[in-house]
């Protein structure tokens, strides 16, 4: 397996499959670090299935996880079986995913249909490999597949709990209650590290829609040197809608100290 390459691309609706998946923040860390590592394979990613694919057995060391920000504490392999199981179960993604009896090393073997899911990158998300590692947290997952999707657009903005528009809710949806300030509180130290990584500004907006009262959605914004907001856009909302912001924090370099 070659693993030269630091940057690694979903395909637009792998990245929403994820967000609407809501895996837990192991199991998006694990399936993010075995998309990348299957891209190193010789069989990659067809772009171009004509024909059925029959998918190939791969196998990475867990050593080559700890490297991707897994724990790195212990030598054991026992912080893979959750999410292990919960991707196993999950349908559509992998034919076959095990832990090997020794422990040291995770064999997988991705569904047909995920092939065909990922096959589509007329629009993908590019994501550097370095990133998986921010996936640390309750949102972490959704954040992984959707920002780099959409931050090089020129204005870009999506959805981060309901489908974004030219998708449809899978079936058996069911909303997520949002409380403004639990959101605030689990969102903004993982936006805090993703402005600081990138250089970002963020603007999050919770949206009221329907018929009923309460929040039905997170709006994310984001702001940076090639976006081309229209003045005042960037931050106007509807009268209904609560929002906020995240930008980079200036860290000081090593040695230096506040005037």
């Amino acid at each position: 397996m070659n693993t030269d390459n630091n940057k690694f691309r979903i395909s637009a609706f792998v990245a929403e499959v994820i967000k609407m998946a809501n895996f837990s923040v192991p199991a998006a860390r694990l399936l993010f670090a075995l998309i990348y590592f299957q891209e190193q394979t010789e069989e990659a990613w067809p772009t171009i299935l004509v024909e059925p694919h029959t998918p190939q057995d791969h196998f990475c060391f867990v050593a080559q996880l700890r490297e991707l920000g897994f724990p790195a504490k212990t030598k054991s392999s026992r912080f893979l079986r959750k999410p292990v199981e919960e991707l196993a179960c999950f349908p559509g993604v992998f034919d076959q995913l095990e832990i090997s009896s020794n422990g040291r090393y995770l064999t997988w073997r991705f569904a047909e249909d995920f092939f065909y899911a990922m096959a589509d990158m007329d629009v993908y998300g590019l994501i550097e490999v370095r990133e998986i590692a921010l996936c640390q947290r309750n949102f972490d997952g959704a954040l992984l597949a959707q920002i780099p999707l959409h931050r090089r657009k020129r204005l870009p903005e999506f959805r981060l709990i309901g489908p974004n528009q030219g998708y449809e809710c899978p079936t058996g949806y069911v909303p997520t209650k949002i409380t403004p300030r639990q959101v605030e509180r689990r969102l903004r130290p993982s936006l805090q590290i993703w402005a600081n990584a990138t250089g970002i500004t963020f603007a999050v907006m919770l949206v009221q829609e329907g018929s009923r009262p309460g929040y039905t959605d997170i709006v994310i914004r984001m702001q940076h040197a090639d976006t081309t907001w229209p003045k005042g856009r960037f931050i106007k909302r509807p009268a209904t809608a609560v929002m906020w912001t995240v930008g980079p924090l200036l860290i000081e370099a090593d040695g230096e100290s506040a005037a």
